[in-house]
């Protein structure tokens, strides 16, 4: 905290005597109509982000932990035993990711200070913390704690995607040669160096590209803090998703008489496309409900959702990304998976997800509420800011990413396809209905497809296999440029 606001001030030489004492300034309720300034950050929220989903990783392993310790203590797929002491293992593990991750998401408050000419005011003045605020003329002097309103900031989208191509491009040329050549001092030593850089950039880039272009493009304006909490919601929603795939989806798929974890098989399938598409999507719209305070209209609906979406994503792309790394062609691994999944699976999330969303948004809007922790989305109460924001050589940062109006970039490239768009889901059941089934889809075919050229192992067989990936994001790419006309171009705030 720390933002200044009113007057700029200016000093002059400190004089040797003070001709009165200073007095402490109380704090007061802010006033209405507030300008704050602020340095722009537009990359402060990637860090912080990339920070927390670490953290969200730990939680998610450690929390199936816990339950296991309850349901199935030795989580080979099967109901028991009993076994208190993994569960107390793992909440121990599991208590300072809680602790951190409490911490890194306590409430930002913002400190303004705001000094006014007057004729029988002070020239210095001492605020709490040892803060003395001189001016060269008199002035009197009001101070305000609030909690934080800043906007969401992004970086453009072109710097995110530019980062993700160049990153996986030199992280895949420098895992080459222990792919090729094989492990000795120098591969080795080239493979850790770029390892670490090539994990983040690979899971976390093209999630935050497509976070920017719906928050800069679709007439959404939203505060940082609240933005960060859509997707930290997606994160945690990955919680109950992961303990229904990896702990009761195979015990009652087990109690049926198939198993789960073997490769190929139909209970394998049935998590695939049963168990993840309904956990996870259920998860998620768990998660738009918990921020329904945000939702103040369809379209907002689909933001809140398509940003939990990406959230669950973050999180997933983390595991696969870093599966792919440790996999024995980790180059080739690690350039598929980043490339297709940045490509694919991403946006599948945020658009599954986002259907929820506008249907939840459609059934607030009929009058329905739902309870909340927070009624005022965690925002001021006592006002609402206007912030006004500088870059590094003090200049105005142009306010157009916050805009509620679509940008004219997104309506001319809609407005080709709105002659087809196709209706949104407005009831429950069907924007998740259709999650589900969009979802289950996906990960249906993808299985179907492996499992048919399982004994194949020859190039066609590869090639055949990306070649159904291609059909499948050429599909859902369809599907989303025919429903996003509805979204934004039709919307009725």
């Amino acid at each position: 905290m720390g933002e200044l606001s009113g007057y700029p001030l200016s000093g002059e030489p400190m004089q040797s005597v003070i001709p009165h004492p200073l007095q402490q300034v109380p704090l007061t309720p802010v006033p209405e109509r507030l300008t704050v300034w602020r340095a722009s950050t537009p990359w402060q929220t990637v860090r912080s982000m990339v920070g927390l989903v670490i953290v969200c990783f730990f939680i998610t392993q450690l929390a199936v932990v816990v339950v296991a310790g309850f349901i199935d203590g030795d989580m080979n797929g099967t109901l028991g035993p009993l076994d208190p002491l993994l569960t107390f293992l793992g909440g121990i593990c599991l208590s300072p990711f809680l602790l951190l991750f409490f911490y890194l998401r306590r409430p930002k408050l913002t400190h303004t200070v705001q000094a006014y000419p007057a004729e029988n005011g002070r020239n210095m003045h001492a605020l709490s913390g040892g803060l003395v605020v001189r001016s060269p003329q008199t002035t009197t002097v009001q101070h305000h704690l609030f909690r934080s309103t800043a906007p969401l900031e992004m970086p453009r989208p072109a710097h995110l995607w530019l980062l993700f191509v160049l990153g996986v491009a030199v992280s895949t040329a420098c895992l080459l040669p222990l792919t090729v050549v094989g492990a000795n001092a120098l591969t080795l030593l080239l493979a850790l160096a770029v390892v670490l850089p090539a994990w983040l950039i690979g899971f976390s880039t093209p999630v935050f590209a497509w976070w920017s272009i719906t928050s800069r493009h679709f007439g959404i304006h939203i505060s940082r803090r609240d933005a960060e909490w859509m997707l930290v919601a997606g994160m945690l929603s990955a919680v109950p998703a992961i303990i229904i795939n990896s702990l009761f989806s195979p015990i009652l798929v087990g109690a049926v008489g198939l198993n789960a974890f073997q490769t190929g098989t139909l209970g394998e399938g049935l998590i695939l496309f049963v168990s993840a598409p309904v956990g996870e999507e259920l998860s998620k719209a768990l998660a738009v409900f918990a921020l329904s305070h945000l939702i103040v209209s369809p379209k907002h609906g689909f933001y809140v959702g398509s940003t939990v979406g990406l959230g669950f994503a973050l999180l997933e792309n983390a595991s696969y990304i870093m599966m792919a790394l440790a996999s024995d062609y980790s180059s080739i691994a690690y350039f598929f998976t980043a490339s297709l999944r940045g490509l694919s699976s991403i946006p599948g999330h945020a658009m599954w997800t986002g259907l929820s969303g506008y249907a939840i948004g459609c059934w607030l809007s009929r009058g329905n509420t739902v309870p909340t922790l927070s009624g005022t989305a965690y925002l001021s109460e006592d006002a609402e800011a206007q912030w006004v924001l500088y870059d590094k050589q003090g200049r105005g940062v142009a306010q157009s990413s916050w805009t509620t109006l679509p940008s004219q970039a997104i309506v001319k490239l809609l407005g080709r396809h709105q002659r087809h768009a196709w209706p949104m889901p407005t009831t429950l059941g069907a924007g998740i209905g259709l999650a589900i089934l969009g979802h289950a889809l996906w990960n249906g075919s993808s299985w179907g497809v492996g499992l048919l050229l399982a004994d194949s192992e020859t190039l066609l067989a590869v090639l055949l296999q990306l070649a159904w990936l291609a059909v499948m994001v050429l599909g859902l790419w369809f599907c989303i440029l025919r429903w996003l006309p509805t979204i934004v171009l039709s919307a009725k705030e």
